[in-house]
């Protein structure tokens, strides 16, 4: 197959494009750190022309809560505004299938609000249904809970997972927005991985109009703070953590239901969070 895929530099899609390579999949890659941004609707026109892809995988994204709040017009043009011209140059191409990574994050938070990125994340959403609804243009939608593991950057900013064992690592300050008792069911970027290659080999039996949750599920639910506790158990060592206000949108607690993305080809989560924790860590010590 001729895949195309956005944000092909990306944590995640560095994973996937070494995965497909591995399967023989012809495989086109454009990312905005190399000058190839979606938001060039003409540009990106020309790559799929080119490309000639049986399938686009949309990954390239601004993925940051901090940086939208911060800089929402860079986060809409990012998001909203590559998701739709990834929809038009797939329908201008004769509709090509497109598999979007949309986020958690278009859920209100705690306090009712939702942050810019998820917003921005959702009008993509809107578009790929739009473009089902009025040109036939095929699509899945996913909406991953945090992904996490190694090849992961991590910042104060985005890849919190990472983040932290970094900086844990580093004895660097931490600063958590809130109490820390906010959870998510961290997705290890293997099981992440193999749903995505799974999809764009399987397009047709993922099709749908309405988005799949996708996350961890229970048994992968992880506080901030539990993180910390863990290191601080195993390294008899106290992170050096602060607290500030919780960010505008912040979503208290993430548990994903997979049944609807399960029953389509039986994917389900393989890598528990301590285990996942523990390559993470591994990796990180390599790169020292």
């Amino acid at each position: 197959m001729n895949i195309l895929v956005t944000g092909a530099s990306g944590f995640i899609g560095t994973h996937l494009v070494r995965q497909l390579d591995a399967r023989d999949h012809r495989v086109t890659g454009i990312d905005k750190r190399h000058g190839r941004p979606t938001t060039d609707l003409a540009a990106l026109q020309k790559t799929v022309d080119a490309a000639q892809p049986d399938v686009i995988v949309h990954l390239g994204a601004s993925c940051s809560t901090s940086v939208s709040l911060r800089d929402p017009v860079r986060d809409f043009h990012d998001n909203a505004i590559g998701t739709f011209n990834v929809c038009e140059a797939a329908r201008q191409a004769g509709g090509v299938p497109v598999l979007f990574t949309s986020s958690v994050k278009v859920n209100p938070g705690a306090d009712g609000k939702v942050a810019p990125l998820g917003l921005s994340k959702r009008v993509g959403e809107d578009y790929l249904r739009l473009y089902g609804d009025l040109y036939g243009l095929p699509h899945v939608i996913l909406r991953p809970s945090t992904v996490y593991g190694p090849g992961q950057d991590g910042s104060a900013e985005a890849g919190w997972v990472t983040w932290f064992l970094r900086a844990f690592c580093d004895r660097r300050q931490i600063t958590i927005h809130g109490d820390g008792t906010q959870s998510r069911d961290i997705l290890h970027i293997d099981d992440m991985t193999r749903l995505l290659v799974d999809a764009v080999e399987h397009f047709d039996d993922y099709a749908r109009a309405e988005p799949y949750d996708v996350g961890g599920g229970p048994g992968n639910e992880l506080r901030l703070l539990d993180l910390t506790q863990l290191w601080e158990t195993d390294t008899g060592s106290r992170p050096d953590v602060i607290h500030d206000a919780r960010l505008p949108g912040d979503l208290q607690r993430v548990v994903t239901d997979n049944t609807a993305i399960g029953a389509v080809r039986g994917w389900t989560p393989v890598t528990g969070w301590l285990d996942g924790i523990r390559q993470t860590l591994a990796w990180i010590g390599d790169q020292w």
